[in-house]
């Protein structure tokens, strides 16, 4: 590949809008420390404290309880046991924990490092493109996602698949703009490893690939050829290896192809609900760029258009049904793991509040993105259009496209948005303090706001996780045998003698059910047990039920 010289940070259109000096350098610096210590600190440090304060660290949480025993499965004997609930490659997780992965604790300390390996790659990312005081609040950004903390808590497989497919891009982009064949190496490395936790993750390498391949072509040199080709046959017969050994394992759970009646209907509302997830994410750093005013005529009709998408979205699903869900839900993250839908989390003016700043954020974003979709860098812009063609591929699957998917999104989105010029007025204001600050007073309330709104559901589903499990957990120190406790999904398939059979069913031969934990109360039937607990952890006061009798 032939080398070129990397481009100025400092002199990036996008980069910062202080004035350039020492003194101005200085300031960008030490906002970024700030700003990327916030991150560690929400998106990581307080999720872990809270997990350890409430018992989350030593209990499975969604479906990380059947990744979560198949690595205790492999940790303490080497054997490789599939549960019929793990449709993601899985493997590279738990096998290069070792003999580490038998214990819950290690296995979540282990994916909130990698959350802290996903926020430096991040950075590293995205601060080509946009300076390091920007990068910075990228990052912090990520780090507040809705959710973010529970999953850098869990063993679930996003942020792991995050930091290898964020390690990749940064390495491979160095890589293409320096022509080091070692860094398209490890980026490539590390993009297969991606794979073999998630295989959305091939995106990553496949875009550092074509990248490399349309350099390779410009430079019309054999060797950039060769090399290109090299490292893409050496990927495929890896991934192709991996995969076939991969399925000779049984009580595994493969994709299907599913086409839904209505493509067009399906796919589009993937791509809305999609799009105003991100929006919300990207909410601080959309209004901190955005100038409506000062845009022509294509940004301002491509945000009329996404106006008029998001009160049809309001008006066709409402307020409670805005987002795709999953983990962003009124009444709390993967509620459906339980019985009965959980009492709200959040109140309803605040909901609104969430569900407003989605679409106005989405209706700048999509002004933003047509100024500058033609500037995005060539690494990020086709691993994000292999990521959308993914994420419709997954739903043709039968998969239901959670809002946690559209995270792998966000720092390409963030790159592009936060590369915006933020020109100043021909005309000084005449307080220009005051004047700076109005221009950053939304974004920061909304960066404050998103920060908030993470915390409650980190808050919520630890407290939710916990209560279930300790309920359950008090009836088997009475002698109640934990197969026939139905505590939720982690309980039951955690608890259970071969997993889920038949595989996605939701079905566990054994488990007899004989006392059930509800987060609804059952009119017309008497509690053996009522099970207290707050739901923020520090506020508020919610009910588990305990059903049923010891079984004949």
């Amino acid at each position: 590949m032939s080398r070129t010289p990397s481009p100025d940070v400092t002199a990036t259109p996008g980069s910062d809008s202080l004035p350039a000096g020492d003194g101005a350098a200085s300031r960008r610096s030490r906002l970024a420390l700030v700003l990327l210590a916030a991150a560690g600190l929400l998106g990581v440090l307080v999720p872990l404290t809270l997990s350890a304060v409430t018992g989350g660290l030593s209990i499975p949480h969604n479906d990380a309880w059947s990744y979560s025993r198949i690595a205790q499965t492999f940790g303490s004997t080497g054997a490789i046991e599939l549960l019929g609930w793990n449709r993601s490659a899985l493997f590279g997780l738990f096998i290069v924990l070792g003999p580490l992965a038998r214990w819950l604790v290690a296995q979540h300390l282990f994916v909130a490092l990698l959350g802290v390996v996903a926020l430096a790659a991040v950075y590293d990312l995205v601060a080509p493109s946009v300076g390091r005081a920007r990068a910075a609040l990228a990052v912090l950004i990520v780090a507040i996602w809705p959710g973010f903390g529970l999953l850098t808590t869990s063993f679930m497989l996003d942020v792991p698949a995050m930091a290898a497919i964020m390690v990749c891009l940064a390495v491979g982009r160095r890589a293409v703009r320096s022509g080091s064949l070692v860094l398209l190496a490890v980026s490539m490395a590390v993009g297969f490893w991606g794979f073999t936790i998630r295989e959305q993750a091939l995106a990553a390498p496949a875009a550092v690939l074509a990248v490399a391949a349309v350099t390779a072509w410009r430079s019309r040199r054999r060797r950039d050829w060769i090399v290109v080709a090299g490292a893409g046959a050496m990927l495929l017969i890896a991934v192709v290896g991996f995969e076939l050994w991969r399925q000779s394992f049984g009580a595994g759970d493969p994709p299907v192809l599913a086409v839904p009646e209505s493509l067009a209907k399906v796919g589009g509302r993937i791509l809305v609900q999609g799009y105003f997830v991100l929006a919300l994410g990207a909410a601080p750093a959309v209004l901190l760029v955005a100038r409506p005013w000062r845009w022509g005529r294509g940004a301002l009709l491509a945000s009329a258009a996404a106006a008029g998408v998001a009160l049809w979205t309001v008006y066709r699903y409402g307020t409670q049904n805005f987002f795709v869900g999953n983990y962003l839900d009124p009444a709390g993250p993967y509620w459906a793991a339980g019985h009965g839908r959980p009492a709200t989390i959040f109140p309803s003016a605040l909901w609104w509040l969430i569900v407003a700043l989605a679409c106005g954020s989405g209706v700048l974003l999509a002004g933003v993105l047509t100024r500058q979709l033609r500037r995005v860098d060539p690494v990020l812009g086709t691993f994000g259009a292999l990521m959308v063609l993914g994420n419709l591929a997954t739903a043709l699957t039968g998969q239901n496209l959670f809002d946690r998917y559209w995270l792998l999104l966000l720092p390409t989105l963030l790159a592009i948005v936060l590369a915006e010029r933020t020109a100043r007025p021909s005309t000084p204001p005449r307080y220009p303090t005051l004047a700076r600050v109005a221009e950053r007073l939304p974004a920061a309330a909304a960066l404050a706001g998103l920060a908030v709104v993470s915390l409650m559901i980190t808050a919520a589903g630890l407290a939710y996780d916990s209560a279930r499990w300790n309920a359950a957990e008090h009836l088997v120190a009475t002698g109640v045998p934990a197969v026939d406790v139905d505590a939720g999904l982690e309980w039951n398939g955690y608890h259970s003698a071969v997993g889920m059979s038949p595989p996605g069913s939701w079905i566990f031969p054994g488990n007899r059910s004989c006392y059930l934990v509800s987060v609804a109360e059952r009119p017309g039937e008497d509690a053996k047990m009522v099970w207290t607990y707050r739901p923020l952890l520090v506020a508020g006061t919610a009910r588990l039920w305990v059903y049923g009798d010891d079984c004949p």
